[in-house]
């Protein structure tokens, strides 16, 4: 049971009576997601002692709930995707939490692929206002993601949700959604991405990263840099838990009785061929490879059945990812995707010059200040003719006359531009390309987030 009682509500001010109200009281706690930190990742900013007040004043929701628990560097948002829609495809209602989000935080929790709906985000903040208002001034109040993660605990509750995919927001060790207690874990790529907040090294951000891990709970991993690898199996066997790893126990390969789009998985539990994606990039094979191998396990796990090779054909061949590799123009190709890390910016690279055809590659950037953006640039510098740098209303966003000085010294003679907004932006890379190039919106999804917004009302 809930702490408060139903009475004391007006005791703590009255209810928020739109939702921009509610959306103003939630801005009004630490967004971290919004702020450039120090070195490190402080426990005294990070500390699930936040959520974990808030969730006992509520009633715990988070206890009723089964599902997967997803943490990486790379692809991890994919394949929270990619689980969601299997599970949804058994039959059982699901819930999935990703984070950022594009367009609206309301696409952060879905129940059925559905999101949230505003009045269903004004009735939570209303329910959790007596808590909010309590803790408020406490020495660790409840950060914006600790509330936006309660918030789809209890929406997950509400809607009897009977599989949760819920995906890390920033590490793991410490982050807001590993009060979540799942049947299956899951550690996708690993790289260097957040260094101010992990560490600097590998091994570093493989701890945080597994701090996901707990007892008796089976871990999925995609394949991994060893220094990852080892830190991932050491934790794995420290607790006593099965590991299963993509390309080792979990096989993923071109189907070699069909064409060459077509791919096949292979698990301890079986064998699926002649899968195709609807999404762009090899890359997408092995979110969607341990995806299916966290389903079966969960399912096992739950004695839920076992998933149908046909199913899971027709599941995969019609999935949607939006912001990664996604074409939202022709005549030239625009392209949105958030890669904003060097593993991920490889692997769009990879995609778009396998997968597209296209004369040039204009590069339409933005990217936060506190990611390894001479790296980043450095990507993607042999492969962009023209490059528009951009900016946006977010703290962390680089000045984008910075970032054209940064790549000038990595490419003294780059043809680049600065341009004040996002709208900008593609008017001017549209200007200078031909019908046969492609326009590649990158290194922050943010800024992709921005891009579809305008597109959507405009």
């Amino acid at each position: 049971m809930p702490i408060y009682e139903t009475q004391s509500f007006q005791r703590k001010g009255d209810a928020f009576q739109t939702y921009q109200d509610a959306e103003d009281y939630l801005r009004s706690f630490t967004d971290y997601e919004r702020m450039v930190r120090g070195t490190l990742y402080p426990e005294n900013l990070f500390d699930l002692a936040r959520i974990e007040s808030l969730l006992e004043w509520i009633g715990n929701p988070h206890r009723n709930l089964k599902g997967i628990h997803i943490a990486g560097t790379k692809g991890k948002g994919s394949t929270a995707i990619f689980v969601d829609a299997l599970i949804r495809a058994q039959g059982l209602r699901s819930g999935l939490y990703t984070s950022p989000h594009l367009i609206s935080k309301e696409e952060r929790i879905q129940v059925d692929g559905q999101p949230l709906r505003k009045e269903e985000f004004l009735a939570w903040m209303n329910h959790l206002r007596p808590a909010l208002v309590s803790l408020k001034d406490a020495t660790t109040p409840p950060t914006f993601f600790d509330i936006i993660t309660t918030i789809a605990f209890l929406h997950f509750q509400r809607h009897k949700v009977e599989a949760a995919t819920m995906e890390v927001g920033l590490g793991g060790r410490l982050d807001s959604t590993n009060v979540f207690l799942p049947q299956v874990c899951m550690i996708t790529s690993l790289g260097l991405d957040h260094t101010d907040k992990l560490g600097s090294t590998l091994d570093r951000i493989a701890s945080e990263k597994a701090g996901i891990i707990k007892p008796g709970v089976y871990v999925v991993s995609h394949p991994q840099p060893p220094d990852a690898g080892i830190v991932i199996e050491r934790t794995c066997k420290s607790l006593g838990v099965p590991l299963e790893r993509v390309g080792k126990e979990i096989l993923v390969e071109n189907d070699r009785d069909a064409d060459e789009t077509l791919f096949e998985v292979r698990t301890p539990r079986a064998r699926y061929t002649k899968l195709r994606l609807s999404v762009l990039g090899r890359h997408q094979m092995i979110n969607a490879a341990a995806a299916i191998r966290a389903t079966e396990i969960f399912l096992e796990q739950k004695n839920l059945g076992s998933l149908d090779q046909g199913t899971v054909r027709a599941t995969l061949a019609k999935v949607s990812i939006p912001g990664r590799i996604e074409v939202i123009g022709h005549n030239p190709l625009v392209v949105v995707d958030g890669a904003h890390n060097t593993l991920s910016m490889k692997a769009l690279l990879d995609t778009v010059n396998e997968s597209l055809r296209f004369q040039d590659l204009h590069v339409l950037f933005a990217c936060s200040r506190d990611k390894d953006i001479h790296s980043l640039l450095r990507t993607l510098s042999p492969s962009a003719a023209r490059w528009t740098f951009t900016t946006f209303d977010f703290p962390r966003i680089e000045d984008p006359a910075k970032v054209k000085a940064i790549l000038h010294e990595i490419s003294p003679h780059a043809d680049a531009r600065a341009t004040r907004d996002p709208s900008s932006a593609l008017e001017d890379a549209r200007a200078r390309s031909s019908h046969e190039d492609l326009i590649l919106c990158c290194g922050s999804f943010y800024l992709v987030g921005e891009i579809l917004r305008r597109r959507t009302t405009s």
